[in-house]
């Protein structure tokens, strides 16, 4: 059962500056909200963060393209006959700027940064009334996050971006550099790390400090900054990944687990679907279950050669995929027809015998402790921490049960830790095997220098960004074809 999900169909008051029609609102004026008049107590305080939060769930970003954007990225997904071109086209790398999933991801990821500025600016104008400051601090920590998350994403897909922090510009504004989006993104994070609740002290789903705390070491880590991302990652606590299945990082079951840092909810008791879902309506469902799954739409299995990844005797293939031989729907059917190894990880066939057209509640581990451990490590062996980065990838090889680094067993596999290169090799491993489906490896390969050894098709000088939505350069006053990503 979900506990205290955050129900997101409050968003209304958000559309007169997202894009509504008349008849979505239920104000005064059903043309304009009026924040001056709006933010009045509490619950319409937090009514508006809830609607920062519900761009997450869209069909842009974790209801349909996210995962696939990533995961097709990073080569762990192979095509099948059934998946639509624009969708092949991003583990092919035969991507242009007018493909339309790069806008729809976009235009959702701003429409979430909009929705964050508008709360920020009922703020700094000082019109939330009848609220506490010590309440208005940490909605506004809830939106910092969120917009230093909506960022990150954007600016590591794309690049120099345009940079907004307004609600009144005409113009989504001309590209910023990387380090001005990096410079908003550390300071929202401060706030943020300053001002939200530890874990524990608010409703599953919310940002926590904890969350604040792995992005911010994140952001440092991919630039390189690995005191600071040590400082950051050493700092949050209330989390583990002892006692937490492998299984449980990717079903209904265990969400919110110990190891939880934030997630993306769904709950199809909410109900709600994608295919009208645009970020300003109720979307308490995602396509990954139906899109992925062997027995309906069928349009992705594992690539063989990401699959090659796993030892042999590694208790994560069975937790994240299905082969011919394993059960689904409470063990009463076995795939016996399989002809690939398929997607296990947010799948509901655990329970049922298909994931049908009720689509899925499965909620998204974005950030776990797992990843934070793994992060950790490559910060410890980049600051010459040799033995302590090897004990952080050791405790999440014990989760797993397998065979732990620095022994002979594992020297013998091809994994010896004897120098920081060697550390590295058995680090690009273990976050592969550990963190598998979960909308992270692109990233790695990409900031590591690996993704032209690693991705079939990806071009170094052009593949690092991803091209400027064409839509975009069309509709943006500032932007010309000039500003393309190179290579576009």
């Amino acid at each position: 059962m979900k506990t205290k999900k955050i129900i997101l169909a409050c968003t209304a008051i958000l559309f007169s500056i997202l894009g509504c029609s008349e008849g979505e609102l239920d104000l005064q004026d059903p043309n304009v909200v009026r924040p001056d008049t709006f933010f009045q107590n509490s619950a319409e305080l937090q009514s508006a963060v809830n609607g920062a939060y519900s761009f997450l769930q869209s069909q842009g970003m974790y209801g349909r393209i996210k995962f696939f954007l990533f995961d097709n990225l990073s080569q762990e997904n192979a095509g099948t006959d059934a998946l639509q071109g624009g969708l092949k086209a991003f583990m092919d790398y035969t991507f242009d700027p007018s493909l339309g999933e790069f806008f729809t991801y976009w235009e959702a990821a701003y429409r979430g940064i909009a929705s964050c500025n508008f709360v920020l600016e009922a703020a700094e104008n000082g019109i939330i009334e009848n609220v506490g400051q010590g309440e208005i601090d940490a909605r506004l920590g809830e939106v910092r996050f969120l917009r230093a998350f909506y960022y990150f994403y954007l600016t590591n897909l794309w690049g120099d971006i345009p940079l907004q922090t307004s609600t009144s510009s005409e113009s989504s504004g001309a590209k910023a550099s990387q380090e001005e989006i990096y410079s908003l993104i550390f300071d929202d994070l401060t706030f943020a790390i300053a001002n939200l609740p530890a874990v524990g002290n608010t409703p599953n789903g919310r940002a926590t400090r904890g969350a604040a705390q792995a992005l911010k070491g994140k952001a440092h880590l991919f630039r390189g900054e690995w005191a600071l991302a040590k400082a950051e990652f050493d700092a949050i606590t209330g989390y583990s990944i002892e006692g937490v299945a492998l299984r449980d990082n990717g079903n209904e079951a265990g969400e919110f687990n110990a190891e939880s840092i934030f997630e993306v909810n769904y709950d199809k008791q909410i109900g709600g679907n994608q295919w009208n879902a645009t970020g300003n309506g109720l979307a308490e469902t995602t396509f990954r279950g139906i899109e992925y799954a062997p027995t309906n739409f069928a349009n992705i299995i594992v690539r063989p050669t990401f699959f090659q990844e796993f030892e042999d005797d590694d208790p994560r293939i069975q937790a994240y995929f299905y082969q011919n031989g394993d059960t689904y729907n409470n063990g009463e059917l076995t795939f016996d027809n399989l002809t690939a190894v398929v997607w296990r990880k947010y799948q509901n066939l655990d329970v049922q015998p298909q994931d049908g057209f009720d689509y899925s509640g499965i909620n998204f581990r974005v950030i776990r402790y797992a990843d934070v451990l793994l992060m950790l490590a490559e910060a410890e062996n980049e600051l010459g921490n040799s033995a302590t980065a090897i004990d952080l990838m050791n405790e999440v090889r014990t989760r797993a049960g397998m065979p732990l680094y620095g022994t002979a067993e594992m020297d013998g596999r091809g994994f010896p830790v004897g120098n920081r290169d060697q550390i590295f090799d058995a680090l690009v491993h273990e976050r592969a095997v550990e963190l598998a489906g979960e909308q992270i490896r692109i990233f790695d390969l990409k900031r590591w220098g690996l993704a032209d050894d690693v991705l079939v098709g990806f071009q170094t000088g052009k593949h690092e960004f991803l091209p400027i939505p064409q839509r975009e350069i069309d509709a943006n006053a500032d932007l010309t074809n000039a500003d393309q990503n190179p290579g576009y």
